[in-house]
């Protein structure tokens, strides 16, 4: 009968500890920023470098720069589309350059990332 009783209670901590283990270890969500380049026309624009970047300023508070970790630099795919992936939310500037022949076209804009969601910005360019 104690026999019984133990067996019933070890199992009862057993999967209380697998079920406890396998919900805890659930991964946050990725912050992402995708940023997709459109010419004046609507056209995706493919090759463009993109820029993202905290505001320069100095923190009045604390007196030091922003954070360097979160500038990030790449280049759009074929769909116009670049992807950039944060640990924490914040608001980032939006820089993109394309170079054509010996113009340099150049679009802005701000995002805000949240922490564990995609957030989707378009930039707009002026190619001829």
């Amino acid at each position: 009968m104690l026999n019984r009783i133990f067996k019933t209670i070890l199992l009862g901590v057993f999967s209380l500890v697998i079920t406890t283990s396998f919900t805890s270890c659930k991964k946050e969500k990725d912050t992402i920023a995708v940023i997709i380049v459109k010419d004046t026309n609507g056209n995706l624009v493919s090759g463009t470098q993109v820029e993202l970047y905290p505001n320069q300023s100095i923190n009045p508070v604390s007196g030091e720069l922003p954070n360097s970790d979160l500038n990030k630099m790449n280049t759009t795919d074929v769909n116009g589309r670049v992807q950039f992936n944060y640990d924490l939310e914040s608001i980032l500037n939006i820089k993109a350059t394309i170079t054509i022949g010996n113009d340099n076209y150049e679009g802005g804009n701000i995002i805000r990332l949240l922490r564990g969601k995609t957030t989707t910005k378009v930039v707009e360019i002026s190619v001829i």
